[in-house]
């Protein structure tokens, strides 16, 4: 069956079957009509005005109609919408990926109904009873007084907070595995301990009181002493990275291109475990520069330590802890007030007290940011932790 032809010449003589009054342009979703009318239609058959009545009711269907009243109109001459061509365009789509994650089981590998009933997987124990035993020896040590320093208790504790890390010599850790965690906690723990022990108001507590705050501020004194190591590190060493965290235990680690032995403490692939944590450490490299401008000097230094740690406790503990915190702070409040005034000589010191207290603040806010990020590791039960003393943990970014 041959269909017949129809020339363009015989078309531009019709009339449009819509609108009855424009020449027809040729055969437009069904029917011969003029490019005004098909071009309504495409624009219109799929809005809002498919679903409206007549705008103003005087509508004649001859020269003056609204919009719904001139799609009706293309609707009784005969058009449709099967005859819409799409994807005709010379420039293809863009296709924009998309940001939906993937699903947990696919990060685990495991289906839904093995994840929900999974309710006791296997956990790795951390047992620091022995630790806190040493610890316990180390405080019961009793005072470290050097006979050259005076009634400054800030400067006595100075002493001990000072040490002298070779840079030349430190051992670069490619990969951090389960030992060298744990032994970094280990010696931390007991550099805190020892530290405290030059402290005089510090070792009028009891023991057990001594060892409560010191299981509380063993972290966050580690955490602001690694970085101002790296910020000297950074000032000292050419060529030095930002991302370059020096540990006092004389180890260096670039936390961007590290290799984390995740399997220990965690069933989730490496590379996203690694990326969760190392987050709260790189959230701190911003403020390396506040220290490269203040350059504190040892006892400066110490005073952050101990007035970061001490807020902390007070905040976290409350009560008699919290009252024996704002103690220790108000007597190394005198004693740098002392130091700047005889030693330093240094009557107005507001502007470096403010600088101090803006990288307190900073590391702070990182400790809340853990917090944040630890609820959506409790939730996932991405960590498979089990501690035999959590609360000495807590906000360290493992519990």
């Amino acid at each position: 069956m041959k269909i017949p032809r129809v020339s363009s010449t015989e078309i531009s003589h019709k009339t449009c079957q819509i609108c009855k009054v424009e020449k027809c342009h040729g055969n437009h979703f069904g029917v011969d009509s003029c490019r005004a009318c098909a071009a309504f239609f495409r624009r219109t058959v799929h809005s809002r005005w498919s679903r409206e009545k007549c705008q103003g009711g005087t509508c004649d269907r001859k020269k003056l109609l609204c919009k719904p009243c001139r799609l009706q109109q293309c609707f009784e001459g005969g058009m449709v919408t099967d005859k819409f061509q799409y994807n005709r365009d010379l420039i293809n789509p863009v296709y924009l990926k998309s940001s939906i994650p993937s699903s947990l089981e696919r990060l685990l590998g495991k289906p839904h109904f093995v994840l929900i009933s999974d309710k006791n997987p296997k956990k790795t124990t951390i047992d620091v009873h022995r630790l806190l035993g040493e610890a316990t020896k180390i405080l019961n040590l009793g005072h470290a007084i050097p006979t050259y320093c005076g009634n400054n208790r800030l400067k006595k504790l100075s002493l001990a907070v000072h040490n002298n890390v070779t840079f030349e010599k430190l051992d670069v850790i490619k990969r951090a595995t389960k030992s060298e965690i744990l032994t970094n906690w280990e010696y931390y723990f007991k550099r805190v301990a020892t530290c405290l022990n030059h402290f005089d108001e510090f070792k009028k507590l009891e023991i057990p009181m001594q060892l409560k705050l010191l299981q509380t501020i063993w972290h966050v004194w580690g955490r602001l002493e690694k970085i101002t190591s790296s910020a000297r590190y950074q000032k000292t060493v050419e060529n030095s990275k930002l991302s370059e965290v020096v540990f006092q235990s004389g180890w260096i680690v670039d936390v961007k291109d590290v290799d984390i032995d995740c399997n220990w403490f965690s069933n989730f692939p490496n590379e996203q475990v690694k990326n969760f944590m190392l987050q709260t450490s790189t959230d701190l490299f911003n403020v390396i520069q506040y220290i490269h401008d203040l350059d504190p000097t040892d006892v400066e230094l110490t005073y952050m330590l101990a007035q970061l740690c001490f807020q902390y406790a007070g905040n976290r503990h409350r009560g008699e802890i919290q009252e024996v915190c704002e103690q220790f702070q108000n007597v190394l409040s005198n004693d740098l007030h002392d130091y700047y005034l005889n030693e330093m000589r240094m009557p107005r010191y507001s502007r470096r007290i403010a600088k101090m207290m803006q990288i307190n603040n900073y590391v702070q806010r990182n400790i809340r940011k853990g917090r944040e990020r630890m609820e959506v590791i409790h939730c996932l039960g991405i960590f498979k932790l089990e501690f035999s003393h959590p609360e000495m943990f807590q906000d360290s970014l493992f519990n």
